[in-house]
Parts: C-alpha cells; structure tokens; sequence
C-alpha cells in the first residue's frame, strides 16, 4: 500500500513517512500543494495523509483537483485547527477521516490499522 504524505511543514511530512514505514508502509512525500498534485500523478499512491493549510494552495483544493483525475483515492485531512467547516467539505469531497496537529500517534496508529491495513 503507497501513501503521498503532504505537509508544508518538512519536519512534520518526513516524521509521518516514517512512523507510516514502520507500519510497513510505502510512502511518497511532498512539501507543498502544487507538489503534491505532481507526485499524485507520477506514483498514484492509494492513500494520501493531506495537510489542509498550506501557503501554495490549500489541501481542498488539492483534494478537488486530484478527485477530477482519480475519484476513488483516500485521504485523511490533517489540520493545525478544528474547523467544523472545513472538515465537512473535506468529507463531501470524500476525505475518509481528520486528525487534528499535533497529530496523537495512538489515533494515528488507529486510522492507519483501520483505513489503509485492514481496507474499511
């Protein structure tokens, strides 16, 4: 299973590539929105962990042009703040799931082992 960490934040996107890795992950990395479009389209991974504040273009409208391509990736939106708003249209756009930074590696661990091991 390949997933495309995006995060602006360099710290943030290698520490999940790891963490994801010794989950016996395959990841990709990208640092911003435009990034990340290029690496979906280049390794077409099956997850993607998409952070939603980013200074080139935010992670729902990196979500929106990535559905036009691919309608069926998965993604779990991260965010440095609960935004009622912005988490429902991450939802109607398909987003399977929300962590809040700093991201707990316990929920983590849970989403992982829930959505991209055992497929639900």
């Amino acid at each position: 299973m390949k997933v495309l960490v995006v995060d602006d934040e360099v710290e943030v996107g290698n520490f999940l590539c790891v963490f994801l890795e010794r989950l016996g992950l395959v990841t990709e990395k990208a640092n911003s929105g435009k990034e990340a479009i290029d690496v979906f389209n280049r390794t077409k991974p099956d997850w993607m962990l998409l952070d939603v504040k980013m200074p080139d273009m935010d992670g729902i409208e990196v979500l929106r042009k990535i559905k036009e391509t691919n309608k069926d990736i998965k993604v779990i939106m991260i965010t440095g703040k609960d935004d009622e708003m912005t988490e429902n249209e991450a939802q109607s756009l398909g987003a399977r799931d929300y962590l809040i930074k700093p991201v707990d590696l316990d929920e983590l661990r849970a989403k992982v082992q829930k959505y991209i091991i055992k497929g639900e």
